[in-house]
């Protein structure tokens, strides 16, 4: 694969939660200044992959191979574990909030069990597809995605009111750095490009494709955060819980074209149902690696159906959002950060070894 389908697998596993009630969340905490708080992760996230660009540099291979070599079997086996469980997380409260959302704006007398399952059933088919037909799909469907959302917030014009943005200052913009560091683990999707590794031509393609990918969906996450706010304001904004489905509902073309916000739901379900489908992959890619397997895709229902019974254990959806926050602050930013720090500082110890030897 090259940099437009790793690109797109990026941010289409980083941006979906933009869709979902992450916005609020983000200008609850931070008043007007949430627009900052939500581009500061675009710096902080460059040193993680920085620090797996110099490993992956001088050891090759996938981050199964190359944890391997460094920690032994059983430090790979750890680390392998460890990204399972973020990424089949990160699958099981996308699609329980996705699913809710879904029954709260287009389908209300829909089952909750039908419409989960739905999500689920359409995942499944993606990922017996493999990761390439996810990757070209997502390419494919992304500018589309993109000028959706641009034509949103260009319609919106007619609503904007600057001073609906103060105070400038939001609650400081310590606490907009605080808040951006702590929600940083939402992007852990751009440590696919390095889980993946060969599949990609080369080095350089992982990392443009991920600066390219990373930095075009925080950019246009930071943008949607700042138009929500100069439409609705800090204090009218923590009553909206699906931020873009109320941009959506508000654009008027004409008398004879009207809700057009029906069009922009199936948007994010289709990237929802994608981001859904390259966690579960990954996870099972790393499953395969683990027990030395042949092919991801019996696993792959399996492990559908881990993420469905996981997705419904939480009683309601604000304890699912809770769960949400909790997770990306604690197990997110943890292999976010960790995972590569750990690589790196083991490869530059063994690399200093090695030359001590050497020299001896």
């Amino acid at each position: 694969m090259g940099i437009s389908e790793g690109l797109a697998l990026v941010f289409l596993n980083t941006f979906p939660r933009i869709f979902l009630t992450r916005p609020a969340q983000t200008i609850e905490a931070n008043a007007g200044l949430a627009w900052f708080a939500a581009l500061c992760p675009l710096i902080t996230i460059l040193i993680p992959i920085c620090l797996l660009l110099y490993v992956f540099k001088r050891i090759k291979g996938d981050i199964y191979t190359v944890t391997q070599q460094l920690l032994g079997k059983a430090g790979a086996w750890a680390v392998s574990i460890f990204l399972i469980t973020m990424f089949l997380s990160d699958a099981a409260l996308l699609l329980r909030q996705f699913a809710e959302n879904t029954l709260l704006t287009a389908l209300p007398f829909m089952e909750f069990n039908n419409a989960i399952s739905w999500y689920t059933f359409n995942a499944v088919i993606l990922c017996f597809l493999g990761i390439e037909c996810i990757a070209r799909t997502s390419y494919i469907i992304l500018p589309f995605g993109v000028i959706s959302l641009g034509f949103v917030m260009a319609a919106l014009g007619p609503f904007y009111d600057i001073n609906l943005l103060g105070p400038w200052q939001g609650r400081g913009i310590s606490t907009a750095i605080q808040t951006g560091l702590e929600v940083s683990g939402i992007n852990y999707g751009v440590l696919l490009l390095f889980v993946l590794g060969p599949a990609f031509q080369n080095l350089r393609t992982i990392k443009r494709a991920a600066l390219f990918g990373l930095g075009g969906s925080t950019l246009l996450k930071s943008l949607s955060i700042f138009v929500f706010t100069l439409v609705f304001g800090t204090k009218v904004a923590l009553e909206k819980t699906i931020p873009f489905f109320e941009m959506a509902r508000l654009v008027y073309l004409n008398r004879y074209v009207q809700r057009v916000e029906s069009l922009f739901i199936v948007l994010w379900v289709i990237a929802g149902i994608m981001s859904i489908a390259i966690d579960i992959y990954i996870a099972g890619y790393l499953i395969t690696r683990i027990f030395n397997l042949t092919a991801v895709r019996p696993l792959i229902a399996s492990l559908a159906l881990l993420v469905t019974g996981a997705a419904m254990i939480p009683p309601d959806i604000a304890s699912v959002i809770r769960l949400d926050t909790m997770i990306t602050l604690k197990l997110h930013n943890a292999g976010l950060y960790g995972i590569p720090l750990l690589l790196f500082a083991v490869t530059l110890f063994k690399g200093r070894r090695k030359k001590t030897c050497t020299s001896a």
